[in-house]
């Protein structure tokens, strides 16, 4: 046990003493010596506790002494975080034990209240990917990693959701087979260059629709309360490598006109990729693709290069060598490990001929029979824990007031 899960059964009194005397030792101390003030703790999720100080020590010299603090706790810091709205308080990321190896998925997993795909689960509890914030994705990682699965678990999510789905995969995909009746699978150049060209057209129409409409995006257009809502559309690309590796000059530009345009002019509209990419390198993931696309899910590389690459760091080259462990970028890099996908039963789901998007004209005038319902499927949901950790310390505060 280490010291720090068994400083936890301490009063707190006695907790307080036990970190004031850890940062006299390391000499971490504001200009008038007075240590840090330890306000109180959080547990985040199964596998961390939240530490939060009071101090006047700016938020660097925590980190310069990070190292030198988790071996006096003989425990793994996993972050140091400073409040957003209050910068006296700062906390310490502790985890409390590793991450499971495996995590099987289930539809309770799901999050039906929001416009969120989730991925894993990480230290801060379930991790995903919120379209309204980040429409866009890379998954990278070395063959054998996970990326697949991953793709697995957010296209069952997509179809739950009543989103409609395009599968690109040049492999006629083999390793999707479990969707090919509901998702439409290209597999060569032409019909992978025709959806997309589909989708950039659909942008623009979207966006033409909303301009009449008043509004700025699929969200606040569907609460027009239209006839016609508009369903999101994810496309998922296996290796977007294989896709832009074509010898025929005209034809690359093409792919790559279609990539840059919907990563630039589709977040609003509800038109999002996701992108698979065995090793990243600056040929395929060109600067504005790389630009437009800023949430990132990165599993582990023997070279820091592709790390660099899709996190801007060389932590992914740092991971342990675990199936299904990945770095998720969005504001922050969070390690999780992804969901282990065994499949689903989808006796009420409609087929891939119902999930083609609808094409309308902008005045909306369709008839009933050309309007296709998205399919109602009844899924029990799990609690929903914090994808995104807010180091809100509003109840800490008020333990604050009562010491």
């Amino acid at each position: 046990m280490g010291l720090f899960e068994y400083f936890k059964g301490y009063p707190e009194r006695r907790r307080r003493q036990y970190f004031n005397q850890i940062f006299k030792d390391i000499k971490l101390q504001a200009l008038d010596e007075a240590p840090p003030y330890y306000i109180g703790d959080i547990k985040i999720s199964e596998f961390a506790t939240l530490v939060v100080f009071k101090t006047l020590i700016p938020l660097n010299e925590w980190l310069n002494k990070q190292s030198v603090l988790q071996t006096y706790i003989n425990a793994k810091i996993l972050d140091i975080k400073q409040d957003k709205d209050d910068y006296q308080k700062v906390g310490l990321v502790i985890q409390d034990k590793p991450l499971a190896e495996r995590i099987d998925w289930t539809d309770s997993y799901t999050n039906q209240g929001e416009n969120v795909l989730n991925i894993g689960i990480g230290y801060y509890g379930i991790a995903g990917m919120n379209l309204d914030k980040y429409p866009h994705a890379f998954i990278a990682g070395e063959t054998g990693g996970g990326k697949s699965n991953i793709q697995k678990c957010l296209i069952n999510q997509a179809l739950i959701k009543g989103y409609d789905v395009i599968l690109i995969d040049f492999k006629r995909g083999v390793s999707f087979s479990e969707f090919s009746d509901y998702v439409e699978i290209c597999y060569d150049y032409k019909s992978a260059l025709k959806a997309l060209g589909e989708m950039v057209t659909e942008t623009t129409r979207r966006l033409d629709l909303f301009r009449k409409n008043k509004v700025d995006n699929i969200n606040d257009y569907n609460r027009l309360g239209t006839d016609y809502p508009l369903r999101r559309i994810i496309v998922f690309i296996d290796e977007l490598a294989e896709l832009l590796k074509t010898r025929d000059r005209t034809l690359s530009n093409l792919l790559y006109d279609s990539l840059e345009t919907l990563t630039r002019l589709s977040r609003a509209v509800g038109i999002h990729l996701i992108m698979g990419i065995q090793r990243p390198d600056s040929t395929i993931v060109n600067g504005q693709i790389k630009n437009n696309v800023s949430f990132r899910v990165c599993g582990r590389f023997v070279d820091k290069e592709p790390s660099r690459i899709m996190l801007g760091s060389d932590e992914a080259s740092t991971l342990n060598n675990i199936k299904g462990r990945f770095i998720i970028k969005d504001d922050n890099l969070q390690e999780v490990q992804s969901f282990y996908y065994t499949g689903s039963h989808f006796p009420d789901r409609a087929h891939k001929a119902d999930f083609e998007p609808v094409t309308r004209p902008i005045d909306d005038k369709m008839t009933d029979d050309n309007i296709i319902a998205a399919p109602e499927i009844n899924v029990t949901v799990a609690p929903q824990m914090a994808s995104e950790f807010d180091f809100d310390f509003s109840d800490i505060g008020k333990q604050e007031e009562s010491l």
